[in-house]
């Protein structure tokens, strides 16, 4: 299993169904399609976690992204009060 990476959605063409993460490890663009979206639909500066992978053509682009939610962040940043 591929390592799992956070970032924000960076943008989205609803129309298109594709978009960009920015990635937290490196601020780089990373591609996404909406087909590697686990049950939700993608909105701008979403905070999402996700993995690299490879499309068809060996470009890489995220893989089986999921929204990360404050209480998550909270937990990993030493915040969460628990």
């Amino acid at each position: 299993m591929n390592k799992r990476m956070r970032g924000m959605i960076k943008w989205y063409h609803k129309e298109k169904h594709f978009g960009f993460i920015l990635s937290d490890q490196d601020n780089r663009e990373i591609f996404f399609h909406i087909d590697d979206c686990q049950d939700f639909a993608p909105t701008e500066k979403m905070l999402i976690e996700f993995e690299m992978g490879l499309d068809r053509t060996k470009r890489e682009k995220a893989m089986n992204i999921k929204t990360v939610t404050a209480a998550t962040v909270g937990v990993l940043n030493g915040t969460n009060n628990n």
